[in-house]
């Protein structure tokens, strides 16, 4: 199949950088970059343990976390926001939590968090994915894989850094079936919500402008449903500032790329795909596969300016440069 030229990976041995496991048990399942792009966090799932790597002067990530947030009950995504001065980092806990830390000097979170959400009120269920929402990044978004549901979290204190227990609002629809990850535009405009059930990506508009301290509303209805049969128990989305989105298929030997934001939407067809790219080596994904339909290839998946990073507890960590 031929793609459009407007996106590219570098995909030379020599220029993906590949972060392998320390330990058998040591399965990667989600990562985010910081803002700056210096930190890379990584949730290890089956150590109940959030890793961060540093990125080196040459701009590559060091192989040996500088730092790591323990004790967590199976911590399934992690993301970075900037909330004024300060980064924040919220990990989605499968337990049924989401634990945001703040930064403190030196790029360390932790080893207390600043806050939890968490309890029967949180109406959290297998919280898969977690993600702030942009601009401002008051407010933190959760998928739950049981429900079907992406649930919203106001931030209600900077000094003490305190979120609402209660969800401010909660977005369902019957094209997210057990939704795995999720990711906004870096303007917020749009949300994407990758569907490890239905084999696919929901795609909701905001509805207005973003207002400082107010939960934001998206859909009722998607704006597009993206139902490529190459999607095979999607696990996570991640959108680049070209206008682009990656998603990862946990049951699929590489990850996909569609072009979103420029021209679908007026249209309205749903985003065609791009680029796709191999991880893993067949053999290793074919073994795995063979065994559970649902596992073997790429998981978790963050962006930042040029640098695309996916993980699954086979491959460990790969990081690549792209263009477009």
């Amino acid at each position: 199949m031929m793609f459009p030229r407007a996106f590219r990976i570098d995909a030379e041995p020599g220029s993906v950088q590949q972060i392998l496991p320390k330990g058998q048990k040591e399965h990667f399942e989600g990562l985010s970059f910081s803002a700056d792009g210096k930190i890379l966090a990584a949730a290890t799932a089956d150590t109940d343990t959030v890793h961060l790597f540093r990125r080196r002067a040459d701009s590559r990530f060091e192989d040996v976390p500088y730092a790591s947030i323990g004790g967590l009950n199976y911590p399934h995504d992690v993301a970075f926001g900037k909330s004024g001065a300060r980064e924040l980092l919220a990990v989605a806990e499968r337990g049924g939590a989401i634990s945001i830390y703040e930064e403190r000097p030196g790029g360390i979170f932790g080893p207390a968090a600043s806050c939890a959400i968490s309890g029967p009120d949180a109406r959290l269920s297998h919280t898969d994915g977690v993600a702030f929402v942009p601009p401002y990044n008051d407010c933190v978004a959760a998928c739950n894989l049981l429900t079907g549901t992406v649930s919203f979290y106001s931030q209600t204190s900077r000094d003490p850094l305190r979120f609402a227990i209660i969800p401010g609002a909660e977005l369902s629809h019957s094209s997210m079936d057990k939704p795995d990850g999720l990711d906004f535009s870096a303007d917020g405009r749009f949300l994407a919500v990758a569907n490890h059930g239905a084999h696919s990506i929901s795609l909701f508009k905001r509805v207005g402008g973003p207002v400082w301290g107010k939960i934001p509303t998206y859909g009722p209805e998607p704006v597009a449903v993206i139902n490529d049969p190459d999607l095979r128990h999607t696990h996570s989305v991640v959108f680049t500032d070209g206008g682009h989105l990656v998603a990862t298929s946990a049951g699929a030997n590489f990850f996909s790329v569609y072009r979103t934001l420029k021209g679908w939407l007026r249209r309205k067809v749903a985003p065609e795909r791009v680029h796709r790219q191999a991880v893993a080596d067949d053999q290793v994904f074919c073994a795995i596969n063979s065994q559970n339909k649902m596992e073997g290839g790429p998981k978790g998946a963050a962006v930042h300016g040029r640098t695309l990073a996916v993980c699954s507890p086979e491959i460990g960590i790969k990081i690549y440069s792209f263009r477009g």
